[in-house]
Order: structure tokens, then sequence, then C-alpha cells
């Protein structure tokens, strides 16, 4: 079976291999109840928001000749207008049955669906090619030793008669209304079990061995749901839909469900783009485009948001793309789907929690066991053209616990910048230990004030959401001269004035 991660993450990376460390608490973990207290405070010290949206400009340029690190700022700076920023409680969300059933509904209306798992049976056709390509391994053979030539054969020949006892029992072509879908969460465990054999089960087995999934299609295969509560890779919903054929559907942790996009112009786009050759060869989608304005495709997502009771998230950015599909096609055809690629955040009073300071991440052994874990951060994105709703994601989705400190005090704008140019090169700095010397330029074009989630140290998918200063600029290294990419250079905590690393979050 085809395995392919389709998740493209943000580039919002803070790299926080410190040369420097100052004598200071600036790059350490801070206790969430201190935090949440000094967010409490009253003093004169603190600022205010409307203290803060005076400022609409920052420049400055500095360098650390040691380190070889040169910073150049001349960037607007973006405030949200409102009347204050508040700390919020927050765990990722579980997919229930009762949301499946609100998103089935709002996408295929009453029109049975299937189960998409069945998508992975091979018909016969399918087997025969396979068959005939390991016929053509055998005779080609193996050179060298002759021993090592047999066993190669001889596993050949063993995988060809598997192949050939599955295709007796295969059927010519698969008839989806053969397998109705409940529509409802599955566990991985109790379906590996039923079907230790199966080939989707396995593969969600090696992937999600504590999770739940739900899968469903249209009749024809043109449109499907795919849903799964996932531990270590988020918990996300996934929406696809072509006129040709089922796309490979599948999250992994790290943001949107996007294999990769390009603008009309076929220019790079920061936040969509997810590294395809621009060599690629693509065969369009008969009949794809998107004539309808942007403010029309806008109108359609903000319309079903509100119709599934999400129209707390507000448009982010987004634009019309050629976007690569990994159509499900044995034969490895590609498609490219010309549509609008909207996304959007979860807004509080004005205020996006766009996740300005990254991911999670969790990796190493523990004991005998190797833990890996992803949190991303939340986000939902659309794919619209003329025949409407195309593709749709909704990953690692929150639950707000609670609002714990309503007002929120907060750094003055003067301690933040003073924080940043004390950090920056301190953080963009090559480790010693990577034996490089070379130097290093940042610019950075655009500060912003929004929210963005930081996690306990010692609880993976719980966190506060809290306000966070975001450096937006490029990073040129000395070391790859043809690398300028465009991300968050160093996201700051509004409140403590602590430098958030992304990988810890926190």
């Amino acid at each position: 079976m085809k395995k392919k991660l389709i998740a493209a993450a943000f580039a919002l990376l803070l790299l926080t291999g410190c040369a420097e460390n100052p004598d200071s608490d600036i790059v350490v973990h801070k206790d969430m109840e201190k935090l949440i207290g000094e967010a409490q405070q009253t003093d004169e010290s603190k600022a205010e928001i409307e203290d803060l949206q005076q400022y609409e400009h920052y420049g400055a340029d500095f360098e650390n000749e040691s380190l070889h690190v040169r910073v150049h700022a001349d960037a607007d700076v973006d405030i949200p207008q409102s009347a204050y920023l508040s700390v919020m409680r927050v765990k990722q969300h579980s997919f229930t049955d009762e949301d499946i059933a609100k998103f089935r509904q709002a996408l295929f209306g009453d029109a049975p669906l299937y189960d998409e798992s069945c998508a992975q049976i091979m018909t016969k056709s399918e087997i025969e090619k396979e068959i005939q390509t390991y016929r053509q391994a055998m005779q080609e053979g193996m050179s060298g030793d002759p021993q090592d030539a047999q066993v190669y054969a001889d596993e050949i020949q063993r995988e060809i008669d598997r192949l050939q006892e599955q295709y007796e029992a295969a059927p010519e072509k698969i008839d989806r209304t053969m397998y109705p879908s409940t529509g409802k969460l599955e566990k991985v465990a109790d379906r590996i079990a039923a079907a230790p054999n199966d080939d989707y089960w396995q593969w969600q087995d090696q992937l999600n061995p504590d999770g739940t999934v739900c899968y469903m299609s249209s009749a024809d295969g043109n449109a499907a749901l795919y849903v799964q509560n996932n531990p270590n890779y988020s918990n996300a919903l996934v929406f696809s839909k072509t006129p040709v054929g089922s796309e490979f559907i599948s999250v992994l942790g790290g943001g949107h469900y996007l294999g990769a996009a390009r603008n009309q112009s076929g220019l790079d786009d920061p936040l969509l783009d997810g590294g395809i050759d621009p060599s690629t060869k693509l065969t369009p989608i008969p009949g794809d485009s998107a004539k309808l304005t942007q403010e029309a495709a806008q109108k359609q997502a903000e319309n079903f948001l509100k119709t599934v009771g999400m129209d707390g998230f507000a448009f982010s950015g987004g634009g019309r793309y050629n976007v690569w599909l990994d159509m499900r096609k044995r034969d490895g055809t590609e498609y490219r789907q010309n549509c609008y690629v909207l996304q959007y955040f979860r807004c509080f009073d004005g205020a996006m929690l766009d996740q300005a300071s990254g991911m999670k991440f969790a990796e190493g052994w523990e004991g005998d066991s190797f833990r890996k874990q992803q949190w991303p951060g939340e986000m939902v994105e659309f794919m619209i053209n003329d025949e409407g709703i195309v593709g749709f994601c909704w990953n690692a989705p929150l639950d707000i616990v609670e609002t714990v400190v309503d007002h929120a005090a907060l750094k003055s704008f003067e301690e933040i910048t003073a924080t940043f140019e004390q950090m920056m090169p301190i953080t963009a700095a090559e480790s010693p230990e990577s034996g490089y010397d070379m130097e290093t330029e940042i610019n950075i074009d655009r500060i912003t004030l929004t929210y963005s989630r930081i996690s306990e140290k010692d609880s993976f998918d719980t966190g506060l959401v809290i306000p966070v200063w975001a450096f937006h600029g490029t990073r040129k290294a000395e070391r790859y001269s043809d690398e300028n990419e465009y991300f968050v250079q160093m996201a700051i905590n509004a409140i403590d004035g602590s430098v958030i690393d992304a990988s810890l979050g926190y």
C-alpha cells in the first residue's frame, strides 16, 4: 500500500541552540502558575494594550561580532485593536461521533457513505501488474554471488506465490456499496485485532495504535472524510473532493494537509509551499477551475464555519493556487487542482491564535521505549473552487477549558525589543559543536502581537493560550547562501518577556 505523509507544517520554527546564554532566566521553562500570577499584576511597569497600539514601526541594526550574526529590522508593527488580551487554559479536543455527524451533514447532506478503507483492497488487474513486476525482476536476476542470487530469486518467488493466492480471492473491481460506513469512530486496536492482515489497518496500527479513526467516502469514491484522534501526531478532520477519484488522505502531525501549493505566477509562498520541485510536471484535473472571486470563496468558507458551529474563527490569509494532490492512483499519475487555499485561525476579541511560537515536539528514549510525539498549532484550512468546498482540514483542535486571566498585564514594547536585541544573535548563531564558523544575516520586516499556545512541561497536550510577540523575517547563513526562508525568527512571551522555544512549546 502506498504510504505517504501529507502534512505540510508551518515553517514557524525558532532555533534556540544558544551559543552564549546570559545569566538570566530568559530562555528557561516558566512555571505556569507563576506566569498566571505575573499576568494578574497591576503595577505601573506593566503595559496596557492601548499603550502598545501607538507603535507602528520598529527599526534597528545590530550585530554580535563574536557570533557572526547581523540583524536588520525595518518592520511594521501589527497590534490587535482589542481592549485587552487574556490568558486561557486549553487542551487538545478529541473528535466525537457527534462532531463527525455534524461535518458529514454539512459536507455530504443525506447521501449514504461507505468505508473508505475498502479502497486499499487490490483488484485482480492491480495484482496482475505487481506479479508482472516481480516476474520481470526474476528474469533480470541478480548479479554477483550465485548463492545470494538464489536467495534473491527465492524471495521473489515467495512474493509471487503470495500475490497469486491473493489474486484468486480478489474482486474485479471495488464496489463501495458493499462496505457501508457506520459514520462513527473505531478503535484501531479493535480493527487490527479483527483483521490482522488488512493492509490499511496494519498501517493505522503502526501510526496510531492507541487512537481512533473514521474514514468514509461517497459511492463514486470522489469525496472522502477522514477523522483521527491520534495521541502522538495530533487529532485532525480532513475532507477532500475531486471529480476524478479519491485523494489519499493522511494527517500525521504538523499543520495543513496540502502536499504542496504554488501560486499562479509560480512563486513560492512561505505558508503554503510544500517544497514541490517547480519542474515537476503535473496533469491538470479535467475541467477544474476557480473563476470565482476570493471574496466569494471566503464567503463560502465563513458560511460553512457558521453551519458547523466554528464562527469563532477568522480569515488569516490565502489566495489562488495550483495544489498538488496525492491521488489514489497506483500508476503514480499526479493531478493539480486550481483553487483558493484559505487559512483561518481561532480569534478572541480581534486577536488571532496564530501559533507564532510553533509546534511542540517530544522525541527520545524513555527506558526501553522510544517516544515521538508532536502537537502542532491549531489551524483550519479550506480549498475552494467553482465546485464549492473541495478540501477542508481542521488540525489539532482546541478545547478552551477556562479563561484564567481576563485582562492580562503585558511587558512594555521597549522591554520586548530589548529582549529581541539581546537574544536574536544568540539564538541565530551556529552552535560551536557544529564546527562551522559562518556569517548569519537576519532581516525582520513584520512584528505581530497575537495569541499563541504554550505547553505544560510535564503534560503533553494541555497548556495556556497567551499573548506572544512574533518577529517575522528571513534568515540567511553563509553556509546556506541559496536559502533565505521567511518565518518567525523569534517569539517572545508578552507577559514575562521570555523567549519561546518552538520545539519545546514554551
